[in-house]
């Protein structure tokens, strides 16, 4: 199965949703253009199309998930504008970030106006399908809970980056939030637009937190040793940010003869591009990278095996050959 054919063949479909929650007609002018941006750049779109795909996975029809999925995708990109703010980068998705273009107040002003936006289509999608009370109390408790999950996993990675002695598991526990809760909060809702039964909504839940943390971890080594064009941020971005991924953290944990040379790079923004290279060459030497290969490809072994509540379905076998991508993407 081509994963991304699969995915492309719904994208179009959650942007023409997205096009009409969030349109140019917006006043003033530099707020649409602001909220559009990321939006018009592009990108994966994997937290819509796994609500889609949950939704078909409990017998439930894609379409009935719609709005909620472009919800997700305008709540993923709210985070991803601040995110740029706090972490004072210069692109994303190969485009000038918002912050950049149009300064941070505008920035921050325009995530904000994402946010509200994601509820109000889900009250439109619940409407919609004439969902009884109880789904749609869940459907805005998981969103609600979710996006207060990301703030703490952001919390915890902005102190990480105060702090020297950061363990693999609270690392875990950070990208758990950060990442997990919103791919969690994207099978979840999926399932319960499909009206899917109690266990299967848990565990697609379970698998979407899983993968989430796995899709995370694999970012952290694309960071350093992916295609910079492909990937759509400086390589080595990471280092220069002080950012304590489960490879830095691995590699400061276990190779006592690294550590006060792979420290002088780590939070350096000024370091060369030569710094930069001989720190992820040293990265390679200790085998931290190996390292968190093998536990992204871990945790989508987990997630796939929490699938085998569901009936057959080429739902199914997107959702099981989706999880082994999520760790052999090149982007």
């Amino acid at each position: 199965m081509d994963i991304m054919k699969c995915i492309d063949g719904q994208v179009k479909r959650i942007e023409a949703v997205m096009n009409k929650l969030v349109p140019e007609s917006i006043e003033p002018e530099v707020l649409a253009k602001a909220t559009r941006h990321l939006l018009e750049a592009g990108g994966k779109r994997l937290r819509p199309c796994l609500a889609l795909i949950a939704c078909d996975a409990v017998g439930g029809k894609a379409e009935d998930a719609m709005e909620t999925a472009a919800a997700l995708e305008l709540l993923h990109t709210f985070t991803l504008i601040h995110d740029d703010i706090m972490d004072k980068d210069e692109f994303r998705r190969n485009v000038k970030t918002v912050h950049t273009i149009w300064g941070e107040p505008v920035a921050i002003i325009a995530g904000d106006a994402l946010f509200a936006k994601v509820f109000e289509a889900v009250a439109a999608n619940a409407k919609r399908l004439k969902l009884p009370a109880d789904r749609v109390v869940k459907l805005f408790d998981t969103l609600s809970k979710a996006s207060f999950e990301i703030c703490q996993g952001q919390a915890l990675d902005m102190l990480f980056e105060e702090r020297k002695d950061i363990g693999e598991n609270e690392y875990l526990k950070m990208v758990s939030g950060k990442t997990g809760a919103l791919i969690e909060a994207s099978t979840k809702v999926g399932a319960l637009l499909g009206r899917g039964k109690p266990e299967q909504v848990k565990a697609l839940a379970e698998y979407g937190r899983l993968i989430g943390i796995a899709f995370q971890i694999h970012d952290d080594v694309l960071g350093l040793v992916g295609e910079e064009k492909k990937f759509g941020k400086p390589i080595g971005s990471d280092i220069r940010e002080g950012k304590r991924t489960l490879i830095i953290v691995r590699a400061l944990e276990t190779a006592p003869s690294s550590r006060k040379k792979i420290a002088s790079v780590l939070g350096k923004r000024k370091a060369s591009k030569a710094e930069i290279k001989a720190a992820i060459e040293m990265l390679k030497d200790t085998g931290a990278i190996d390292h968190a290969t093998k536990k992204a490809r871990e945790l989508v072994a987990r997630a796939k095996s929490r699938l085998d509540v569901l009936p057959d379905s080429k739902a199914k076998r997107f959702l099981l050959e989706l999880a082994d991508f999520t760790v052999e993407r090149e982007f």
